[in-house]
């Protein structure tokens, strides 16, 4: 029997850019669960600006990490998370009802800068690329790593080098992070 594991996704939702992250995961028999801002409705964007236009007005911030809080109330043993995904994740880790989670893997969460005061009970990696338009990647890294559990490192990618629908798509970081997904699960 493989693990549960929780997938809270980017403003893009599910989409077929999703797919084959899911099959590398589920590979080896893990179960995953999509959490995503559209209610599970499969979407297809044309570019990112398309896609945070829907994300604002059907969704938002807010109304993402109260999906994803709920969520937590099930065990998983590992929680991803990606971009607006990671932040919902990321705020929703603070919360007792977390307390059923193994572990989380957040990659590239563009607004955690606003709640630095989360303090999750379990073990967080933070993969962040290598900026972010409004915060100091270095110093954010180094300020949530102060936390026990947590541990944060910047990439020589950008912002979405996990999802192929991303301008930062990067195929080596991509590969790179699946291949330590599937360790963490071993």
């Amino acid at each position: 029997m493989g693990n549960n594991i929780l997938l809270v996704t980017d403003i893009f939702g599910n989409c077929s850019a999703l797919q084959p992250l899911l099959q590398a995961i589920t590979a080896a028999g893990d179960v995953v669960t999509i959490i995503d801002p559209y209610q599970g409705k499969l979407q297809c964007f044309a570019d990112e600006a398309e896609a945070y236009q829907v994300y604002s007005s059907q969704c938002g911030h807010d109304a993402y990490a109260a999906c994803v809080a709920q969520a937590l109330t099930q065990p998983y043993a590992l929680a991803l998370g990606f971009s607006a995904g990671a932040t919902a994740l990321w705020r929703a880790l603070g919360a007792a009802s977390a307390g059923q989670i193994t572990r989380a893997v957040l990659f590239y969460p563009g607004q955690i800068h606003q709640y630095l005061a989360v303090t999750p009970k379990l073990p967080v990696q933070v993969v962040f690329g290598h900026s972010e338009p409004h915060f100091d990647v270095a110093a954010i890294c180094k300020e949530l790593s102060q936390n026990p559990g947590i541990t944060a490192e910047h990439t020589a990618y950008g912002h979405g080098f996990m999802n192929p629908t991303s301008k930062a798509f990067d195929s080596e970081g991509y590969q790179c992070n699946v291949n330590m997904l599937i360790a963490l699960l071993g």
